[in-house]
């Protein structure tokens, strides 16, 4: 669920199968083993454009993570010097 979650908030909608199941599998036992790219196309074929009526829930979503008033749909890469959760690189080089 959290996946599906995590691809709406971003403009898309994940609409996967069994076959999920299978590739979480390979890759938690020998991630060798899987090919990346088939892994890709599978998600690229159960990936579509998220119908426009879920436009306004994904708003309100993001709008109360980020206190913003963000627009649904594909983002552009967001870039920052900081660490996500207060994450301090510098204290963990010293310890």
């Amino acid at each position: 669920m959290s996946v599906r979650i995590f691809y709406a908030m971003n403009g898309y909608s994940f609409d996967y199968d069994r076959t999920v199941k299978d590739i979480l599998k390979a890759l938690a036992t020998d991630e060798t083993g899987v090919e990346a790219d088939s892994v890709t196309a599978y998600f690229r074929t159960h990936t579509a454009p998220l119908a426009p009526e879920y436009e306004a829930t994904i708003d309100l979503w993001l709008s109360r993570i980020d206190g913003s008033d963000r627009q649904s749909g594909p983002r552009p890469h967001e870039t920052t010097d900081d660490e996500p959760n207060d994450c301090d690189r510098d204290a963990r080089s010293e310890e």
